[in-house]
């Protein structure tokens, strides 16, 4: 049926040929028009059942696109059409592998990336990194860097880093600082709101380690000002109640009724940073008579006795001392100027 349609359309489009070969006036010139519509007519219904399917519908506007594609260029219109409608027939579109983009998925790595037990730098590096580094990235990742450092030290890092002009810098320092401060009393708390009901034989041990993480707040300065004052009281308050719980304050010139030197060792630090030198004086007695070795204790009748500008003194502890000190050091750079 296609090809009759088609043949019919030949020979129509030959025949206006011939009419407009053998005459160019306006009667020869009407029937080859007529004749022309005649052919695109019969080669549109041809060209639409060589058609696939998907392509025929709907078909009214199917055939009147293919029929004015075929009325506006004579002759060309129906090589092209027959060109691409058999070619593309003949050759449908490939469905190969060619035309697909495999992606092979890496293999996992052979070994796990290197976790070092130590960070990379130094306290002293990261705090040159975060003050001098231009790039905002690498004071960033320098402040990440500190999550493996003890808080004190940290510290130093995070107070430059809470300055720094990014806000990506600044924030992650505050968060980090402030993530260490709550994770402290959070458990402080806790201990605090179980002391009721504990057993009496326990609170002590309860007592104290309030009292420890009170210290460490302090000691990693990570409270500052009035919570400063009050996490030192609040330590110095539950060691008191582990030395003498009866009393509202120690007997520190006698001997302890048991010999914990660490407890005494404690107080004597909370005393020292409170200001108070003579009762912290006698707290380290007590710790040297539970067992603290002197070694120990030295450095802290050193910063008693500099407190009280007895330069003697300072000198004659520091020079007692045998612990070298980790080459840096603040102690062993006090040591090396003291004993100059």
């Amino acid at each position: 049926m296609a090809h009759l349609s088609m043949l019919l359309g030949l020979v129509a489009e030959m025949l206006a040929g011939l009419l407009l070969w053998w005459d160019a006036n306006d009667g020869f010139v009407l029937a080859a028009v007529i004749l022309h519509a005649v052919s695109s007519y019969y080669l549109a219904q041809g060209f639409w059942r060589l058609l696939p399917r998907r392509y025929k519908l709907p078909a009214r506007r199917s055939l009147s696109l293919l029929f004015i594609f075929l009325w506006i260029l004579p002759v060309v219109g129906a090589l092209g059409l027959l060109w691409s409608v058999i070619g593309a027939l003949r050759r449908p579109r490939s469905r190969s592998s060619h035309n697909v983009k495999i992606f092979v998925l890496p293999e996992l790595p052979f070994s796990p990336p290197v976790i070092f037990p130590v960070p990379p730098y130094s306290q002293g590096a990261l705090r040159q990194i975060v003050h001098f580094a231009e790039r905002p990235l690498k004071r960033l990742k320098a402040v990440m860097a500190t999550r493996h450092m003890p808080p004190r030290e940290a510290m130093i890092v995070w107070s430059k880093a809470t300055r720094d002009p990014v806000d990506d810098v600044r924030l992650l320092a505050y968060a980090m600082k402030d993530a260490s401060e709550k994770k402290l009393a959070e458990r402080i708390l806790a201990l605090t709101d179980a002391l009721p009901d504990i057993a009496v034989r326990m609170r002590n041990s309860y007592h104290e380690t309030i009292a420890a993480l009170c210290w460490e707040l302090v000691y990693h300065r990570l409270a500052q000002g009035a919570v400063r004052e009050h996490w030192l009281q609040a330590a110095r308050r539950h060691m008191e109640r582990v030395l003498d719980p009866l009393a509202a304050k120690p007997v520190l010139p006698a001997a302890p009724s048991r010999p914990d030197g660490d407890s005494w060792l404690l107080y004597g630090r909370i005393l020292l940073d409170s200001g108070d030198l003579a009762l912290a004086v006698n707290a380290f007695t007590n710790a040297k008579a539970g067992g603290i070795d002197e070694q120990k204790i030295l450095p802290w009748l050193a910063e008693i006795a500099f407190n009280e500008r007895k330069f003697a003194e300072v000198k004659r502890h520091l020079a007692a001392l045998k612990r070298p000190g980790e080459k840096g050091s603040e102690l062993a750079q006090v040591k090396v100027w003291w004993g100059t």
